[in-house]
């Protein structure tokens, strides 16, 4: 798959879960999960290896990036039914937390 149909298919998941490009969020989110993509291991340490590199991309700070992706976290979990649709497993538990979203949009991109 081209990095343009990669993006594309990650693109029309976020919107799928409600998830938009009016959001700061959206973009971030999506650098988050080509960070994992290329190197899984990045998601033992968020902070570090996947905030810090988008807040240096976008010149802004860590914490912004934090928040945003929090946010567009909060909109996602809100469409619970979406993500059930998504992965039938999902079992949730009151909140998505940004480490959970990520790895969930890189296996959709990974196994569909």
């Amino acid at each position: 798959m081209t990095t343009s149909n990669v993006e594309e298919k990650l693109s029309i998941f976020l919107k799928s879960i409600g998830i938009s490009g009016r959001y700061k969020g959206f973009y971030y989110l999506k650098e988050a999960v080509f960070l994992v993509l290329e190197d899984e291991h990045c998601l033992c340490n968020i902070q570090k290896e996947i905030y810090r590199p988008i807040a240096e991309m976008y010149h802004v700070s860590v914490p912004s990036i934090a928040r945003a992706i929090r946010t567009v976290c909060q909109i996602a979990a809100a469409n619970e039914a979406q993500l059930r649709a998504f992965f039938p497993g999902f079992l949730s538990h009151g909140t998505l937390y940004p480490k959970e979203l990520i790895e969930m949009a890189a296996d959709y991109l990974r196994y569909q």
